[in-house]
């Protein structure tokens, strides 16, 4: 079953958006799988401080 995405804007430097782009078109991998997998990353870095773990909360 996939799981439901919501759409949220935000602001990066144009460093960072053009390093993004970059290695999407080299890895054919969309920005939008690398901005949540960076998400990912920091939810589980500050899991401590949302008094709970990540993995667990989000199953799959």
């Amino acid at each position: 079953m996939a799981q439901k995405k919501v759409a949220r804007t935000i602001y990066i430097k144009d460093e960072q958006m053009e390093a993004l782009k970059r290695l999407s078109e080299k890895t054919k991998v969309p920005q939008s799988v690398y901005v949540r997998e960076a998400l990912d990353m920091l939810l589980e870095k500050y899991s401590e401080q949302l008094k709970f773990e990540f993995k667990e909360y989000f199953k799959g």
